[in-house]
């Protein structure tokens, strides 16, 4: 990059502006994954057909008829799209809009807006996959360039804010962002009143735009609900406390020097968000000093609620992009500038780099590497994704299974609109209109037995005679006991493949379903969609033939990474062992293969085996699942000084890392450490309090009260140790808490109280 000329300058930074947007294309343009995606486009076919808002659900079963208040528009342009060019017309606005996100952000381009544009583009392309919050994120980006460039400029076009918001509101109820950054407009010139030099300045320019924000504002109002569209920002609010300890987009980050370490993985295109983290953090810094509080109060404003919440990390990297050019200072490249040489060197070096950097993470996102690296849905291209239960869909609509149709929550919003209306879904990625209880009771049948008296007065309750799980290994098979799915005396299986698998109710009325579709988990055959032969995973993994293009590449790999996945579930270890080779000779970089593999050696008591995968796991990439898994099966070895420190990692690295903390609490219990033990219950204990409401978390405080029993025993102090022990008993009794308990009474020398203990402790064991 020449920069020994201000023509040559020029060109380089608009050169590298170019890179920038073909960079942001490029990760933009992928196939549809969203769990949303499906009920929105529902709901835009809803409103397109019937020429009406829908203002209760009319998706679900579960809450037909409930008031349901969200904007409609933005469907119904997804929808009109959608049926115009299928899904591959869906994928194209998701990568346009990336670009006309980053364009905005980048502005006029310069080294540092183009260099901070690169590492923006993963998590704008993230938010701009085909949802209603692709509107968001766009509008956000218009609106704030809008106002930061009235600031700088004096001049700007605000009479747009008003169309925008007019749009905004009707689309997605992300436009309390819009109102959010207005009022921080408002806050920048309000201070600036403060001082002196900018007071007159900044008084002209608020009084010149008092008329377009107040038409901005009003211009919310302008929507099916009114004022009432407010109604919804508080539901939407209190439904992301509830989201907030399950894994997802509502999740936080982790803030620890695992997660942090993920800064320098410099292939991984996520980790520029800790990048865009520290430079906003720097940003801020700097606006401080320049005695500009309210940006620095945006920034910092900005960087925690990405933090708190995945979600927002697109705005982070929008607000720094834009704000962080104008409170840094510019480096000039005129010939007065001293040791203009020796900068322009340094700015050359720093725009190859950053060149280099796009380049390489477009090349791997077009290859499908950093994708597959990372364990995500999408792939580059149009299209719909292949985690979608897609065939199953069409089997049920084909064979006219018998409904209601139960179906866990990711599907939901897919089959919302390839099954309805003719099926209503459970529930879907709503959340609204779902009250809680309906999302709780999705998720513990789900994860329950189907034979369990749960699972009968569901299905009698709501008459469901169908049901439709994921189990893709990402988000599906997790939660599902697909054993007792499949030996299940009350359901029988009638479809399976490497994505997801239906379940006929056994009642006299499905006989005809049951005789004609019937099929034994045990020895059915998942076969490949795309035409490879079923031996290549069934009779010693012979391997089909390398596929002509990463697309094709890609798709064969996820079928054979699923169904060993759905084969090692299921018991079935040698096949899944073959179909597991077969994906590894197709992608040998996702770190989730390894693990499997070592979880069918361990199973098999192939132990040196097994850890040796988990550890080429980690060299793969160093990930929860992988630390946990290698400690637990050092934990079984007795290992325990070589596990404790894999279980730290684990749980510094985990989104719910509770039980890690758990699981580490009572090795440091074995290993004599209680001080240590007791910190490690401490966390467990913060963590556990954002998913208590959880399914399968219900016994998890008496497991922690145990646990500090245990160390507090171990630190000869009885009296403190008590406590806890007692607490278990009442949370969930079992012999060894009564023995436990037992210990301390008999330690503080409650000798009576100790013998009942011990009696409890006997009659716990007789049962």
């Amino acid at each position: 990059m020449d920069t020994s000329s201000p023509r040559a300058s020029r060109a380089a930074i608009w050169a590298l502006f170019a890179l920038v947007l073909a960079y942001a294309l490029v990760a933009g343009l992928r196939t549809v994954s969203d769990f949303d995606v499906g009920w929105l486009l529902a709901t835009g076919r809803y409103l397109v057909t019937h020429h009406q808002v829908p203002r209760t659900d009319v998706l679900s079963y579960t809450a037909y008829g409930v008031p349901w208040i969200y904007p409609p528009f933005g469907g119904a342009i997804f929808y009109l799209a959608y049926a115009a060019g299928g899904f591959a017309a869906l994928s194209w606005i998701g990568g346009l809009a990336c670009v006309a996100v980053i364009a905005i952000a980048v502005g006029r381009p310069r080294l540092l807006t183009c260099a901070l544009g690169i590492l923006a583009v993963p998590s704008v392309a993230f938010r701009t996959a085909p949802r209603a919050d692709l509107f968001t994120t766009l509008f956000f980006a218009a609106c704030l360039a809008l106002v930061v460039k009235y600031r700088r400029d004096g001049e700007a076009w605000l009479w747009l804010l008003a169309p925008i918001m007019l749009v905004w509101v009707n689309v997605h109820s992300g436009f309390s962002a819009g109102i959010a950054l207005l009022g921080a407009y408002v806050a920048m010139e309000l201070a600036d009143l403060c001082f002196g030099a900018r007071r007159a300045e900044a008084s002209r320019r608020l009084k010149r735009a008092a008329p377009w924000l107040a038409a901005a504002l009003l211009a919310t109002l302008c929507n099916p609900w009114g004022i009432g569209v407010y109604r919804a920002l508080a539901a939407h609010n209190k439904l992301a406390e509830f989201q907030g300890g399950v894994p997802g987009e509502w999740s936080a980050m982790r803030l620890t020097f695992a997660s942090l370490a993920g800064a320098f993985q410099l292939r991984d295109p996520n980790s520029g968000y800790w990048w865009l983290l520290f430079f906003g953090v720097v940003a801020a810094a700097a606006a401080i000093y320049r005695r500009r509080f309210v940006e620095a109060a945006l920034l910092l404003g900005a960087a925690y609620i990405s933090v708190e919440h995945v979600r927002f990390q697109a705005l982070l990297a929008i607000i720094v992009v834009v704000v962080s050019a104008e409170v840094l200072p510019i480096v000039s490249l005129s010939a007065s500038a001293p040791r203009r040489a020796g900068r322009s060197f340094l700015l050359a070096t720093a725009g190859f780099a950053f060149a280099a950097l796009a380049a390489v993470h477009a090349a791997d996102t077009i290859s499908d590497r950093a994708y597959l690296a990372n364990g995500e849905f999408s792939r580059f291209g149009t299209g719909l994704s292949w985690w979608y239960p897609q065939r199953a869909a069409d089997f049920i609509e084909a064979n006219a299974l018998p409904g209601q149709i139960f179906n866990d929550y990711n599907s939901g919003g897919y089959l919302t609109l390839s099954l309805g209306p003719k099926y209503p879904d459970f529930a879907d990625g709503r959340g609204i209109p779902f009250p809680p209880e309906i999302l709780l009771e999705q998720a513990e049948l789900q994860q329950s037995s189907p034979d369990s008296a749960v699972w009968a007065r569901a299905a009698d309750r709501y008459g469901m005679n169908t049901i439709i799980l994921s189990l893709a290994r990402s988000g599906g098979l997790e939660y599902v006991p697909l054993q007792q799915y499949c030996t299940s005396k009350d359901w029988q299986a009638v479809y399976l493949d490497e994505v997801s698998i239906v379940l006929v109710r056994r009642r006299p009325e499905n006989e005809r379903w049951l005789r004609q579709f019937a099929i034994d988990c045990a020895s059915f055959r998942i076969a490949p969609p795309f035409g490879d032969s079923e031996s290549a995973h069934s009779a010693g993994g012979k391997f089909p033939g390398f596929p002509s293009s990463a697309r094709e590449r890609a798709e064969r790999y996820e079928f054979y990474a699923n169904t060993a996945s759905i084969y090692y579930v299921l018991g079935r270890d040698q096949d899944a062992l073959n179909a597991a080779d077969i994906a590894e000779r197709l992608f040998a970089g996702d770190p989730g293969v390894p693990i499997l593999i070592g979880q069918v050696l361990q199973a098999n008591g192939k132990t040196a085996e097994a850890e040796a995968q988990y550890r080429r796991s980690l060299r793969i990439k160093r990930t929860d699942m992988a630390w946990f898994l290698l400690g637990r099966l050092l934990v079984s070895q007795k290992r325990y000084a070589e596990a404790a420190p894999a279980l730290e990692q684990s749980a510094e690295l985990a989104v719910s890392p509770a039980g890690r903390y758990l699981f580490l609490g009572q090795v440091e219990v074995a290993m004599n450490r209680p001080e240590r033990a007791l910190g490690a219950f401490d966390h467990a204990e913060e963590f556990e309090k954002k998913v208590t409401a959880l399914p399968g978390y219900a016994s998890f405080s008496a497991k922690v009260a145990e646990g500090r029993g245990r160390a507090w025993l171990a630190l000869h102090d009885a009296k403190r140790a008590a406590p806890f022990a007692e607490t278990a008993t009442k949370l969930a009794p079992n012999r060894d808490r009564w023995s436990l308990l037992a210990e301390c009474y008999n330690s503080e020398g409650r000798t009576a109280e100790a013998e009942e203990a011990r009696k409890r402790a006997d009659e716990m064991a007789v049962k």
